[in-house]
């Protein structure tokens, strides 16, 4: 038997953000890494005009602040923005599902962004009656 070894890659952890209930999405601190919140505050969110099916949101880095940019919040070691009012013209029910955006960088952009895909499960409340 002949094995190919896989390499691990940068141990980073899991990249993802999490909507609260109060509307703030929470950055775990595999996205914080990846993100390099420490250093980044400022960000876009967009949604992709050319695909109408497309659900996904996008991350946009944003060197300074304007009219469009979402300013990263820190509270203790963790990072978040607040997206209540996208959420709510979105149609998204934060309050009673559980959201969970899977972050990944799109390469072939021509400016530095993530895809936020959503993973969709209702709360455990909800379940357990």
């Amino acid at each position: 038997m002949k094995f190919k070894f896989l390499t691990p890659k940068d141990n980073v952890g899991i990249v993802k953000a999490t909507v609260h209930k109060t509307g703030k999405m929470g950055f775990s601190t595999g996205a914080i890494k990846v993100l390099s919140l420490d250093k980044n505050k400022y960000f876009k969110l967009a949604l992709n005009e050319d695909d109408e099916n497309d659900t996904n949101l996008y991350l946009v880095l944003a060197k300074e602040s304007d009219k469009d940019t979402f300013v990263t919040n820190k509270a203790g070691p963790y990072y978040y923005i607040k997206i209540k009012h996208v959420l709510d013209e979105l149609g998204v029910d934060y309050k009673s599902e559980t959201i969970i955006y899977d972050i990944r960088e799109v390469k072939d952009s021509e400016v530095k962004c993530y895809k936020l895909s959503r993973r969709k499960s209702t709360s455990k409340k909800q379940q357990n009656p």
